[in-house]
């Protein structure tokens, strides 16, 4: 499953002169690093002002390929994304230092990222961040099979609205489940990302048709990247289309 999280990358190459100059705060508004252009992005960091990034850069995907020094590096310097896929194994390569003062600062509406480093951002059980007041979407990856997740600092997040669980082969309890709806009281979609070979329809859970279960999409990135955009075919989208849908066939069934 980590495997998956780093094909596939593009980052736009830097135009540093010219009249293309005035394209790059919207070249560089969505980045998604993998192996082959981090080194580029470093590079053009230092290329250009310190806060051309920090004010330029909104939505950022690290992959796993991206080593976890380089990650804490970008995240320095691009302070002012809103919306973070982190998908580098930190805890695996850089063991002895904390994330939380890289990603704790960030104006965080939407958040990717590996359970064990999500459960990493929240040491104790007061930790809260500015972000936490105002996080709309959280896409929560399993790299080991869960199929109870536990996961307590969803609690500490009041605003969220939009859930997905990336649990491989694995379906949820339905006490697991039932558990994290009571607890996001403002939730309105929580999706489990099912295996793409055994789960090829998208349903709702008859319990409660907030859960949407899909299949899991063949490129991470791609999908990423249609969410940042906020495209119709993201994975966002079509599971609200399918909530509201069944919500307006439950109506008319009960109107009858």
């Amino acid at each position: 499953m980590v495997g998956d999280f780093g094909a596939n990358l593009f980052i736009a190459k830097p135009t540093l002169s010219g009249p293309f100059r005035r394209l790059q705060p919207h070249i560089y508004e969505m980045v998604t690093l993998g192996s082959d252009d981090t080194a580029l992005f470093l590079r053009t960091m230092g290329s250009l002002p310190p806060e051309f990034f920090a004010n330029t850069v909104k939505k950022l995907c690290l992959s796993v390929s991206v080593s976890g020094r380089n990650a804490t590096r970008i995240l320095s310097a691009c302070t002012g994304v809103m919306d973070l896929a982190f998908w580098v194994d930190y805890i695996g390569t850089v063991p002895n230092r904390s994330l939380v003062p890289y990603i704790s600062p960030l104006p965080l509406r939407k958040l990717s990222v590996e359970v064990s480093h999500f459960l990493a951002l929240f040491p104790t059980g007061g930790t809260r961040h500015p972000w936490c007041e105002y996080l709309t979407h959280l896409d929560i990856i399993f790299w080991t099979h869960e199929m109870a997740p536990v996961i307590p600092p969803l609690d500490r997040l009041p605003s969220l609205t939009h859930l997905a669980l990336r649990l491989g082969h694995n379906q949820p309890q339905e006490a697991s489940l039932s558990s994290i709806l009571s607890t996001c009281q403002a939730l309105k979609v929580l999706i489990i990302f099912d295996d793409a070979e055994e789960a090829a329809e998208e349903t709702v859970w008859m319990v409660d048709p907030r859960v949407v279960f899909m299949p899991y999409p063949a490129n991470v990135v791609r999908e990423w990247e249609a969410q940042a955009r906020q495209e119709e075919s993201c994975s966002w989208s079509r599971a609200e289309e399918l909530v509201r849908r069944h919500a307006a066939n439950r109506e008319r069934a009960t109107s009858t």
